[in-house]
């Protein structure tokens, strides 16, 4: 077996290439869902808005994929016997999972036909219909339908457009996706192979999240700065090195 004292050997590669494979297949599943359940004609920068923040569980779900098997054949053990530590055994896992979230977090920042949409769920105003000389007029996003259910564009009232993403939205998005999505393999690696209390590990995940949702939400109703948001999964990162570490 290739199984050396070393980081860098054959069978890390190997693991790397698995837990990544695994969080892509993570998260083509999550796109083949948002496409088969949303309301049809939806660009494809919307769509990956929607699925790309699911980048950090699908990371979880990768680093998972890749360390079950090597608990269950015992090859803990045997890495252990060569004088490997268990966050050695899973580093390789960690870091082919969460080079995923990576990727997904740099195409948040750097492609801005990427809808961040979908992080602010409160950024854009309802839309307001009125009758108006026969018709119903949405002038918010500039619609217009007739009599007879044709629907026109029509000019946008400035003072009812839009607000659109909040400033520095898209940095915020992009960070919260990296950080979190390096934080949860880490938690889940050393939990799985340590065989250690899964009950803080999903506590403090399930309450950075929460946090990071109420966060992005206040910050779409303009209570908050969108960077805000970055705040509990840097929390999240924090407790997920210091326990990884431990």
């Amino acid at each position: 077996m290739e199984m050396t004292r070393g980081f860098a050997t054959p069978w890390d590669t190997r693991l790397f290439a698995r837990a990544a494979a695994a969080a892509v297949v993570a998260l083509a599943l999550a796109w083949l869902v948002t496409t088969a359940t949303d309301e049809g004609g939806v660009a494809w920068g919307e769509r990956a808005g929607r699925t790309l923040p699911l980048a950090p569980l699908c990371a979880a779900v990768g680093a998972w994929a890749a360390l079950a098997p090597v608990r269950a054949r015992g090859e803990v053990v045997a890495l252990e016997a060569l004088g490997r530590s268990t966050a050695q055994i899973a580093a390789a896992a960690v870091c082919g999972a969460a080079a995923v979230a990576v990727l997904a977090a740099a195409a948040i920042a750097g492609l801005h036909a990427v809808d961040v949409a979908g992080f602010f769920p409160t950024a854009t105003h309802a839309s307001r219909w009125a009758w108006v000389d026969g018709a119903f007029v949405d002038a918010a996003h500039g619609i217009r339908v007739g009599a007879d259910g044709a629907a026109v564009t029509v000019a946008v009232a400035v003072d009812r457009a839009p607000s659109g993403i909040p400033r520095f939205g898209r940095a915020s998005a992009a960070v919260v996706t990296a950080l979190a999505g390096l934080a949860l393999p880490l938690l889940l690696g050393r939990t799985l192979l340590d065989r250690a209390r899964a009950w803080p590990v999903v506590a403090a995940s399930a309450a950075a999240i929460a946090a990071s949702v109420l966060a992005f939400q206040a910050s779409a109703a303009e209570r908050l700065p969108a960077l805000a948001a970055v705040l509990p999964a840097a929390a999240l990162l924090a407790f997920a090195v210091r326990r990884y570490r431990a």
